[in-house]
């Protein structure tokens, strides 16, 4: 969103450091809703931080989202997949 990346650090330990404690800015353009939601997928905390579903409820990445459409292939026979693949 912003152009560059959340952390930026010329030294390895400094970037962890950063990492470690969610030290970072938001530039002043940023609704806080896009602030909110970057707080939340940039949280150090695995226990804490926001997981894929609660991502794609949140109201601003759903603002113009349009969930994939996949191609539906055509049936495939797993027993056709093993007697390919004992053949190579």
């Amino acid at each position: 969103i912003a152009g560059y990346l959340p952390f930026d650090e010329p030294s390895l330990i400094g970037l962890y450091k950063k990492i470690w404690e969610a030290s970072f800015s938001y530039p002043s353009w940023f609704s806080s809703s896009a602030r909110n939601l970057i707080k939340r997928i940039l949280d150090p905390n695995p226990l804490t931080r926001i997981t894929i579903p609660e991502i794609l409820q949140d109201e601003w990445f759903k603002k113009g989202y349009k969930p994939p459409k996949f191609k539906q292939d055509d049936d495939v026979n797993i027993d056709d997949n093993i007697l390919y693949f004992t053949w190579l």
